[in-house]
């Protein structure tokens, strides 16, 4: 079986080094391909064939993959029964257009042999369980950007895995502080409202300040940082704010905790408006043209990295430490552990992890405006927490795509009149999909009370290690 495996696993990698080396190659052949298209060059005889076929070559030549594509297509639309588009042309055309989602494939298939041979060689046996987690990371990545290929960045599914993705990271912020921790803030809005504004402010290009703060001189600030230097300095900035905040508020307990928090996003969603403040927030007018995402795998890779340090946190000393002090505050600083410090740290962390996915939620609008970050939005990112499990990371991750599936894209049908037989279907107007929405949401919690995982996790452990039954026989 060991053997078996092994064999397996070379030979996955031998067919990842295989498509990958075949679709590169392919790559640099087009404008042979392109040609060979048409063997009994046609394209001399019609006037009209042959600018169709210059224009796929001058994509070619500038290298506009979109804008090739859609030559391509109209070509070959326009004129396939006088093409060659069987054999090799027709394969070399499949890998053309689907290059990058085999190179996708490619690798993931790379990863996962390479995991799958680290797992049986005995020597490495410490690196197994880090390699299968790699290998799942590969398949979820390499899924989703071959589904984005396929389906279109500007497909509703896309929209959800964007959307889904961004409130994940900010339902486990929120979880830290909720869930393992025991604190019930309701500032969440406030601190993503920084991060977004930050993000914004900063990545604005120089040119192009004048134009958006066209009431205020052109801004305050006058360069711009690189993506991701900016993303980290919003988490930052709202870390800072937490700081000070945190240093009267988290005195208190419950839900004057609760209201203080929410008091803060309140206040700090007023300032942000602020006239004299223009300079910087742009008053209430809206931040626009800032660095924007054009994949989706940006604000998964993001939001990934992100959740996976959170998930390291709470497994350390420190992680031991918050739910300690969610249990019992007593029994915890009889035990010596600091409760400001440690209430204090989780509510720093959190904010700075909210303040991340206030930036790419503004990624994701391409507009920022402090009006938008309401009360609702804390609600919104709360019942979700709820909704997955308070103390559950993967809870928060499966309820934020659920979420944003179920209100954005499965009932979006609901808001569409309908007439059957001459008759319109009762209640079926705009707005009707928040109804139903709403009734969902109370029997979610009417009957997981607990949220759909409670405060379990999905593990490997019980997939990787053998299986004992009763009579003592392992089951592989």
């Amino acid at each position: 079986m060991k053997t078996a495996k092994i064999v397996l696993s070379l030979l996955l990698i031998i067919i990842a080094i295989a498509l990958v080396g075949y679709t590169l190659s392919s790559q640099g052949d087009l404008r042979d391909m392109v040609m060979r298209l048409d063997p009994q060059n046609l394209a001399s005889a019609d006037s009209r064939m042959l600018k169709a076929r210059d224009r796929v070559l001058d994509g070619l030549a500038e290298g506009d993959r979109v804008r090739d594509l859609r030559n391509l297509d109209r070509y070959l639309q326009d004129y396939g029964p006088q093409l060659a588009l069987d054999g090799e042309n027709g394969l070399e055309l499949f890998v053309y257009r689907n290059g990058p989602s085999l190179l996708a494939a490619g690798i993931a298939l790379a990863v996962i042999g390479a995991a799958l041979l680290v797992s049986q060689l005995d020597k490495l046996a410490k690196l197994r369980k880090p390699a299968i987690y790699l290998a799942l990371a590969a398949v979820l990545y390499a899924g989703v950007y071959i589904v984005e290929n396929i389906a279109g960045s500007s497909s509703m599914l896309m929209t959800v895995l964007k959307k889904g993705a961004i409130y994940a990271l900010i339902a486990v912020s929120m979880n830290l502080l909720n869930g393992f921790t025991g604190l019930f803030s309701l500032g969440q809005a406030g601190f993503m409202l920084v991060g977004a504004y930050t993000y914004a402010i900063f990545t604005i290009a120089t040119d192009s300040r004048a134009q958006v703060y066209q009431y205020y001189d052109g801004g305050l600030v006058q360069f711009a940082l690189p993506t991701l230097v900016a993303i980290v300095l919003a988490g930052l900035v709202a870390a800072f704010f937490a700081f000070l905040i945190g240093l009267p508020v988290l005195r208190l307990k419950s839900d004057y905790l609760a209201i203080a928090t929410l008091g803060f996003a309140e206040i700090i969603r007023a300032i942000f408006q602020y006239d004299g403040l223009g300079p910087i927030t742009n008053g209430s007018n809206l931040l626009r043209k800032f660095t924007t995402f054009d994949t989706v795998l940006f604000p998964f890779a993001v939001a990934g990295v992100c959740i996976a340090l959170i998930v390291m946190l709470i497994h350390s000393t420190y992680g031991r430490s918050f739910k300690a002090i969610r249990d019992d505050e007593v029994a915890a600083e009889a035990m010596g552990i600091n409760l400001f410090r440690h209430k204090q740290m989780s509510f720093v962390i959190s904010s700075f992890f909210a303040g991340v996915g206030g930036a790419l939620l503004a990624m994701y609008q391409t507009t920022v405006q402090a009006s938008a970050f309401k009360a609702s939005m804390t609600y919104e990112i709360l019942l979700i927490v709820v909704i997955g499990g308070m103390g559950s990371i993967t809870g928060s991750v499966l309820a934020s795509f659920l979420f944003v599936a179920s209100s954005e894209w499965w009932l979006r049908f609901l808001d569409n009149e309908l007439v059957i037989g001459g008759v319109q279907v009762p209640l079926l107007r705009s707005g009707f999909r928040m109804v139903v929405f709403s009734v969902v949401i109370m029997l979610m919690v009417l009957f997981y009370r607990r949220g759909i995982m409670g405060d379990k996790e999905f593990n490997l452990k019980s997939f990787l290690q053998p299986r004992v039954r009763k009579g003592g026989d392992v089951r592989g």
